[in-house]
């Protein structure tokens, strides 16, 4: 299990994670195959797997972040290629229509997906 410090994640055996893509990794008790930490982290702050389509987006684009506060979990690859899609523009300057779309994954708010597991 996972102990939380200084709002990041330490995982038992955390100093002998390979990089996958630059994704963090860690090995699965159960199962004994590396899965990627912030899944991981995510399956354990919801309290359930995480499905096949689901993708967990780091907010700050750091892929070693995995603090809760840093997570989102998305529906599907899709709905993430069009956040990243209007993020990627509103950072060349370009004007977006509906920008209250954007808030909930710009911003902190009270309410986020973890803040009930404190």
């Amino acid at each position: 299990m996972a102990i939380l410090k200084q709002d990041h994640l330490v995982w038992p055996g955390a100093a002998e994670m390979p990089q996958s893509a630059n994704y963090p990794t860690i090995r699965d008790p159960r199962t004994g195959r590396r899965r990627r930490l912030h899944r991981v982290v995510a399956e354990t702050l919801l309290g359930r797997p995480l499905l096949a389509s689901e993708v967990v987006h780091h907010r700050d684009g750091d892929r070693t972040n995995n603090a809760p506060s840093n997570l989102i979990v998305l529906p599907n690859q899709r709905y993430h290629a069009h956040i990243e899609y209007h993020l990627r523009c509103q950072r060349r300057g370009m004007p977006f229509l509906f920008p209250e779309l954007l808030i909930g994954v710009l911003q902190e708010q009270p309410g986020t997906l973890f803040e009930h597991l404190y």
